[in-house]
């Protein structure tokens, strides 16, 4: 996906850090955009429309919590790899 070459890795974890975080921050927003235009153009009766808003948002959470999980799994994957090579590199030295 990304052909971009690091100068050391903690460039890259920080590259990757900034790019998870800009995707979560515009999937907010669009979903705060989404629920906007959802409310404006809603049919439904107004106690109708705040059930349908308040599944969409507890659906929203959930989904929000799995990802976040995945990133943090991902993270302390890629921490306990550096981890490792320190060590690897100052037993080494």
């Amino acid at each position: 996906m990304n052909e971009r070459i690091y100068y050391s890795r903690e460039a890259e974890i920080r590259a990757r850090r900034t790019q998870i975080v800009l995707a979560l921050g515009v999937m907010v927003i669009g979903a705060g955009i989404g629920t906007v235009i959802a409310i404006l153009f809603a049919p439904q009766s107004g106690q109708d429309t705040r059930q349908s808003l308040v599944d969409g948002a507890e659906s929203a959470y959930q989904g929000g919590r799995d990802t976040t999980g995945k990133v943090v799994e991902n993270l302390r994957k890629e921490f306990d790899k550096f981890r490792s090579e320190i060590e690897e590199r100052m037993s080494k030295a």
